[in-house]
């Protein structure tokens, strides 16, 4: 099949996913494959409503645009962005809609599918392809799905969106497969200005409209807690293992003049997949602990989050400023946006789960999980620009398989391996050995007995039982650690589901529920922004202080909670968008 590739990159800010969509609204048959499943569902949306003016049509005369896309999209001009705030019948195209947690049938014969990358399909031949945020081709973790989208994608047409730093490796690619290649390059939409000086360190210095980005999620509540006493200004808040529906309801909030939030504290997670009206970015630090040490942000991930400020069309003054809150760290901000990003390396490939198994066949029969792993970085004939996936932390990932699962099929070794988990929550562990456990013995995982690890429904109902009554309302900042993890835990069971529904038979329930967490982790956000002013040293509690009666302790798959939760504390120590987010 030949190919043509049309690639759309330039900053933030710059509109470069505007024609891309526009070509998918106009195609007669075509995919949009995103990196989180909030896009996928955004544009799944926005084409069953008929908010995307296809490619060759023209607005409705008087219909309004709309601005809060968590899409980086406006026209060549910067003008008439073709994105519509209330939809028309004749753009409505009907698009399902597939993730790694759901898949929603508008249609059986819809021309069109929304999904993550890792959920697009290659069985069907298609008009348009749309792939965003293609320089996580070379994300040592999930780089290989883009791979295979760029290699696989049998699409007429296929539109990559992203950073200019992704554009020498798909040349690579495509001249040993010998597609076509156009590359359009886009220029931010408004200027972006640092400003002359730093904070100094004063965060009565915050103004509204600011975007304060701290790299831990103790660290964003402690600041948090700081700017509120100080400005008298009310902060959202946006980070990592925050689920991204609540991430999402906390942009509106802040994007919304009568809300009365006026700040948002955030992550790293502003960088992808959230609207933001900001109007000044500032940096707490320009470094962010990976797990294992402090390291300084990349060229990337500054001029990605500094790109924030000032998004097109999303407030009255033009343009947008970046500052740091510290004097010293100004010249390196500097010099990082004064510096191109230099261009990506390679595209990641995994090896697929028959290759595996051929493998598997050739190794001795007590030959370990990591030694199964570690094979096709050895043996596998990969040249550049291509490079073989490096499992993380591959030595703790082979040993708990070989604890938990090593009775279990290679297939269900290799899906384990790949859920959507953090691997370095030994909460998270303690969860999936529970499951591990239950899969082996009965094949049957029931949802309760998997939410039994941890005090998480008995925290669930606390805050419930405290909704009526917002004098008790300080308490939700000690629920929200385990709220999350309680989302985290029903994502998992939902993505397992997807794969094995005989074997989690629960996944009703389980969305049921995923939605009640949504509701509650929603309503302690809210208290805990009102309450903040009054309560500042509770934000730093650390995880293991558990005022809950399932204190005690509960052995679980050889661990300890109460040890675990602690334990945790140094997972908290950093945050980002979790690569689970699909």
């Amino acid at each position: 099949m030949k190919r043509k590739f049309i690639m759309h990159v330039g900053p933030t800010n710059s509109g470069k996913t505007h024609m891309a969509l526009r070509a998918l609204a106009a195609s007669n048959s075509g995919l949009y494959a995103g990196p989180l499943r909030l896009l996928a569902h955004e544009i799944w949306e926005r084409l069953n409503r008929g908010q995307i003016v296809p490619l060759g049509m023209e607005p409705e005369p008087g219909s309004e645009p709309d601005t809060t896309i968590n899409m980086d999209v406006a026209n060549e001009t910067g003008s008439r962005p073709t994105v519509r705030k209330v939809g028309h019948a004749k753009y409505a195209r009907q698009c399902n809609l597939r993730t790694g947690e759901e898949f929603r049938i508008v249609a059986d014969n819809a021309p069109l599918m929304s999904s993550t990358v890792e959920m697009a399909s290659f069985d069907k031949a298609l008009d348009v392809a749309v792939v965003d945020e293609i320089q996580m081709i070379a994300d040592p973790e999930r780089g290989s799905a883009w791979t295979s989208a760029v290699l696989g994608l049998p699409a007429r047409e296929i539109h990559l969106c992203g950073e200019d730093t992704a554009v020498p490796i798909i040349q690579d690619i495509l001249k040993a497969t010998g597609d076509e290649l156009v590359v359009n390059r886009y220029e931010r939409l408004t200027p972006l200005e640092i400003q002359e000086s730093s904070l100094g360190g004063d965060l009565s210095q915050i103004q509204k409209g600011d975007c304060m980005v701290v790299f831990s999620r103790d660290g964003i509540f402690a600041v948090k807690a700081k700017i509120e006493e100080k400005t008298g200004l009310r902060c959202a808040v946006a980070y990592g293992r925050l689920p991204p529906e609540i991430r999402s309801e906390q942009a509106a909030l802040f994007n919304d003049p009568k809300s009365g939030y006026d700040v948002i504290v955030a992550s790293d997670a502003v960088g992808m997949g959230l609207n933001l009206k900001i109007k000044r970015v500032v940096f707490e630090t320009l470094h962010k602990f990976d797990g294992q040490e402090r390291r300084p942000l990349s060229i990337s991930q500054i001029k990605q989050i500094a790109g924030r400020a000032g998004r097109y069309g999303l407030h009255g003054q033009p343009g947008g400023f970046v500052t740091t809150l510290h004097k010293e760290d100004i010249p390196t901000l500097r010099r990082a946006l004064a510096t191109p990003a230099p261009p990506l390396s390679c595209a990641i490939l995994d090896p697929p789960g028959h290759w595996m198994e051929n493998v598997s066949q050739v190794l001795p029969l007590k030959a370990s999980t990591q030694a199964l792993l570690e094979v096709p970085s050895y043996v596998s004939g990969i040249r550049p620009p291509f490079r073989a996936a490096a499992q993380i932390r591959l030595d703790q990932l082979s040993q708990f398989i070989d604890t938990h699962a090593k009775d279990l099929l290679l297939s269900d070794k290799l899906l384990f391996k790949n859920c959507p988990i953090q691997w370095s929550d030994p909460v998270a562990l303690d969860t999936l050995a529970q499951i591990l456990h239950m899969y082996s013995d009965t094949i049957r995982v029931e949802l309760d007995a998997v939410l039994s690890v941890g005090p998480f429904m008995d925290v669930l109902k606390n805050v419930e039982g405290m909704m009526p009554d917002r004098a008790k309302a300080r308490a939700c900042k000690d629920a929200l650690r385990h709220l999350e993890g309680l989302h985290k835990v029903l994502v998992l069971y939902l993505w397992l589901s997807f794969r094995n529904a005989m074997a989690f038979y629960e996944a009703d329930k389980a969305y049921e529920l995923k939605a009640r967490v949504e509701r509650v982790l929603e309503w302690c956000l809210r208290q805990v922004s009102s309450h903040g002013r009054s309560d500042v040293a509770g934000f730093t509690r650390s995880a293991d202080k558990l005022e809950y009666r399932h204190r005690r302790k509960a052995r679980v798959g050889g661990r300890d909670w109460v040890a675990g939760v602690a334990a945790a504390k140094t997972v908290a120590e950093s945050d980002s968008v979790i690569t689970s987010s699909y």
